[in-house]
This record gives structure tokens, sequence and C-alpha cells, in this order.
């Protein structure tokens, strides 16, 4: 996987070039599907434009493939501006995080990938 790829999309986001950073993330391949880092950033695209919903959905599949500090972050933002405070710090804790996300998958049938046949 080319990650320059990814760091040129994550500074388009950051120079708020949003339209032309989803366009470079629509061009991706399917390997990048359970790319951790790809899938952060169309996280961070939700979330700027207050689609907090489909940025929490995408961070925990994110979760699935890999931990990322910056991935607990921006869910305890989320769930603050969703005025559920108390998990927003227990995501922020990096002590209380696992327990807390787990008991949330847990709640939200059809995030975890793993541990399920069809």
């Amino acid at each position: 996987m080319d990650s320059s790829k990814l760091k040129s999309i994550d500074k388009l986001i950051n120079d708020k070039k949003l339209d032309q950073a989803q366009m470079e993330l629509s061009k991706l391949g399917p390997e990048f599907l359970k790319n951790t880092q790809y899938l952060y950033l169309r996280s961070k695209i939700f979330y700027i434009n207050k689609l907090y919903y489909l940025a929490l959905d995408t961070l925990l599949i994110a979760l699935e493939f890999g931990e990322n500090e910056k991935i607990y972050i921006l869910i305890s933002k989320i769930y603050k501006i969703l005025g559920n405070f108390e998990l927003s710090k227990k995501v922020a804790n990096p002590e209380l995080r696992i327990n807390a996300i787990t008991a949330l998958k847990n709640e939200l049938t059809g995030i975890s990938q793993k541990g399920y046949e069809i």
C-alpha cells in the first residue's frame, strides 16, 4: 500500500480541500478498504461535514483492523459533540477505552467483523 497517497489526502483534508480529498479517496482500490488510515480519513471528512454517526461507524470499523490513538481521539470528540460526555471520557482514557468500545460494539449490531460466521 502506498502511504504517500494517504498522506497527501490527509494534507488535502487539513487544507480544507474536501472535494478533492474525497475524489482522491474514491480513486483508491479495494485493497484500502481494510486500511485503518484510509478509514480514518473517510471518517475525518464525515466529521468535518457533521455526519457524526457515519464517522463513528467508520471509526469503529477501522478499529476492527487496527488500533490507532487518533481513531480513539476522534471517537471521543464526536461523542462529546453528541452530548455523551461519559463515553467521551472513557474512550479518551487509555485504561478504559477498550472496555468502552467493546461494550459499544456489543450494543451496535453489525459493527464487529470478528467472530461472526455467515
